[in-house]
């Protein structure tokens, strides 16, 4: 795969190599490295970052680099990366800030793989957002709404994303997401489950029958099956129509406040009104 630099006509093998280019020559560079995914402009970037499932609220221990440097739990002036101690903290937070090996962030404590990939981290509204949304049927914390939503929709509580779709399609919300309504007299939604096997490979690669996408692995075509990528979409946002399979994808689309439907403190206090609803429609 190629990543082309959108300011010259050189291309590149990988992002990082990309990412040297363009700070080199002072280029546009508007690329998730994290993703491995390069974006028309910094608007693309920053939706993407809002409305992935991979920025918002994924394990902080996830997105540090394969170098582990951090200072310890004990708050030792310790560098793992480098395999050095500090007289005390100060010198290790010097050395942090300063040390062209690594791209900390003293609001999270943690290293990431590039200066870009930084950036890309403190650009995010929600990479140092509180915790403050709890899930209606446990007790995990969230940084959004959209991340309980897509927390529920994996089915951590015996609940899949076709249940959550039904259940969203009841509440009547106005303006109206829903691009199909369930009819009063509707029964559960019909599910296609679909599992590959062994047959599956084609001599290089696991493919997907659906798509043709190849797999290295059949466990990854697996996941790729049972996941929302060949589901209908369900959900339009009411101000620029795009359509969305699930509806934590929906939420996480308004939160980005890309289209500028509603703005994230509006998002989180509607999510409040409708969530004892949605928990009691999924209850039943």
């Amino acid at each position: 795969m190629a990543f082309n630099c959108r300011d010259c006509p050189r291309s590149f093998n990988t992002i990082s190599a990309l990412s040297s280019h363009c700070r080199a020559k002072a280029h546009a560079f508007h690329a998730c490295i994290d993703c491995d995914r390069v974006f028309v402009n910094s608007v693309a970037l920053a939706q993407h970052l809002a409305a992935s499932p991979a920025h918002t609220d994924s394990d902080p221990s996830s997105d540090e680099s394969d170098d582990g440097s951090d200072a310890s739990d004990d708050e030792e002036p310790y560098c793992r990366g480098c395999d050095r101690w500090f007289i005390d903290l100060d010198s290790l937070y010097q050395h942090l800030s300063a040390s062209l090996k690594h791209n900390w962030c003293f609001i999270c404590s943690r290293d990431f793989n590039s200066e870009t990939a930084l950036d890309q981290h403190n650009l995010s509204k929600l990479a140092h957002a509180d915790r403050s949304f709890r899930c209606p049927f446990c007790s995990k914390m969230f940084k959004a709404p959209s991340a309980i939503a897509h927390h529920i929709e994996s089915g951590c509580h015996k609940i899949n994303r076709h249940q959550v779709t039904a259940a969203v399609k009841k509440l009547k919300i106005v303006p109206d997401i829903c691009i199909t309504r369930l009819l009063p007299s509707s029964g559960p939604p019909t599910i296609s489950t679909y599992i590959a096997t062994e047959q599956s490979f084609n001599g290089t690669s696991y493919e997907c029958f659906l798509c043709h996408k190849g797999f290295r692995l059949l466990t990854s075509l697996n996941a790729h099956l049972a996941s929302p990528a060949h589901d209908a979409d369900e959900f339009r946002c009411p101000k620029c129509n795009k359509d969305f399979t699930v509806i934590s994808a929906l939420v996480q689309h308004i939160e980005s406040e890309v289209c500028g439907l509603a703005k994230m403190q509006e998002v989180q206090g509607t999510f409040n009104d409708l969530t004892a609803n949605f928990s009691r429609l999924l209850r039943v």
